[in-house]
This record gives structure tokens, sequence and C-alpha cells, in this order.
């Protein structure tokens, strides 16, 4: 008894778990599905990019300067004793580039515009406007769920960018106040084994990153529960189901851009 119970648990688990994977691939496909009407809703689009680019950049930037400081003072300890001065600015470009630019911007979007998303379609659920744009003839996709994945596209990996250049600032800000190492010094280190591949590694990410918060914010939000307890639930499980996702997309980006 016993055992079969436990089979049916773990079955049960395993179709749940498909059915989910397939109503998040069928929001993505039903959302692309409008991106070549995506001209006809320019201001759509354009105010979408401003909650989720414009918004972000002050909560951003102090993220990234002392994202950019932490690396340069943890390069430094690890160096120390060991390699020339100008290996702290490589190794710390390299980190920023790489890997901790992309995913902590990726991981504080999926915080606070992620989260939000969730919460929106959740309300818009629960009073019952996704059936009114039905109703009227609106499909939610081409109104709602279009617009905010083309300003996802667009800006996690410009916000990206400026995270790099913000924590480069930081890690310079360190090396020149707190650690003795020169301008110039810092600079050569930076360009010392760059690759132009460092840079696009992480725009590259950005982009999958961004799709996947889309994905899983507007996904949430569907199937947001009655009630405010509902919605909160949905905004706490956006984010957790993000930051799972974006951690595991890098591993296999990883894998497969510097195997």
């Amino acid at each position: 008894m016993i055992l079969r119970n436990f089979i049916a648990w773990i079955g049960k688990l395993i179709i749940t778990g498909i059915e989910n994977v397939g109503e998040v691939v069928m929001i993505f496909i039903r959302t692309l599905r409008y991106v070549p009407h995506a001209y006809k809703h320019p201001n759509l689009i354009v105010k979408q990019m401003v909650e989720i680019g414009v918004s972000s950049i002050p909560l951003l930037f102090v993220t990234s300067i002392f994202t950019g400081m932490v690396a340069t003072i943890q390069a430094e300890f690890q160096f120390r004793d060991l390699v020339a001065d100008k290996f702290v600015g490589t190794a710390a470009c390299k980190m920023i580039l790489i890997e901790l630019g992309p995913i902590l911007s990726a991981l504080v979007l999926a915080g606070r515009v992620g989260s939000a998303l969730a919460a929106e379609i959740g309300s818009m659920r629960e009073k019952e406007e996704l059936d009114a744009y039905t109703v009227l003839g609106l499909d939610p996709y081409r109104y709602l769920a279009m617009p905010r994945f083309l300003a996802f596209m667009t800006m996690v990996p410009c916000l990206t960018i400026i995270s790099n250049c913000l924590a480069l600032i930081g890690g310079w800000i360190v090396c020149v106040l707190a650690l003795d190492i020169t301008t110039y010094t810092y600079y050569t280190g930076m360009q010392y084994l760059f690759q132009t591949m460092d840079l696009f590694a992480g725009v590259i990410k950005s982009f999958i990153f961004g799709a996947i918060i889309f994905v899983l914010g507007f996904y949430h939000g569907l199937n947001a529960g009655a009630g405010a307890r509902g919605v909160g639930v949905a905004t706490m499980n956006v984010v957790v189901a993000s930051c799972l996702m974006i951690l595991i997309a890098d591993f296999f980006m990883a894998a497969l851009l510097f195997q």
C-alpha cells in the first residue's frame, strides 16, 4: 500500500511537471506569434521598456558598483604576493563580463521585475480583466505578453552591459583608493587576456535570462491563486523559479560557449 502510494505520488509529480513545462512553452510560442505585429504597438513596448529597464537602473547601479568592488578585492587577496598587480584587473574583468555581470543583473531583475510582472498579471486575472480582454476580442498575448517580451529581450542585455561597465568602475575605485593599484595598471590588466567572446558570452546569456524571467513571470501570473494570498504566492514562486532556472541555464550556457 505504501509503495503504491509512493509510486502514484511520483507519477503525479512527473505528470504535473510535464504539464507545467508544456504551459510555459505554449506561452512562449503564443507570444512569439505576435512579435511580427510589434510595429503596430510601439507605445506599449516603449512603456514596458521604461518600466523594466530605466526604472531598474538605480538598483542596478548600487548592486553593480559593489559587485565590482567585491570582485576586485577578492582578486587582489587571492593574487597577493603571487602575480603582478595587473592581473587583478584581468581577473576582475573576466569574472564580471562572463559571470557576475549577467548573473547578478538577471537575479536583480527577477526579484524586481519578474515579481512585479507576476503580481500585475495575477491581479488582472483576479479582477477578471483578462476575461474582459477576450470578451472585447483583444488577445492578451498580443497586448500584454508581446510588449513585455520584447521589452525584456531589449532591456536585459542593455542593463547587463551597463552593469558590466559599472562593476568595472567599482573595481577601479577600489584599486585606486584602497589597493594602491594605479589606473594604468588596472586598465592594462583589463586588456590583458581579454577576448571578444568574454563580452559576447555575457550578452548572449542575458537574452536567455530575459526570456526566462518573462515566461516564468507571465506563467505564474496566469496561474495565480484567488485573493491577495494567491497573488503573493505567485510572486514568491516566480522569484524562486527564475533564480533557479537562471543558474541552471548559466551552467548549460557556460558548457556550450566555453567548452
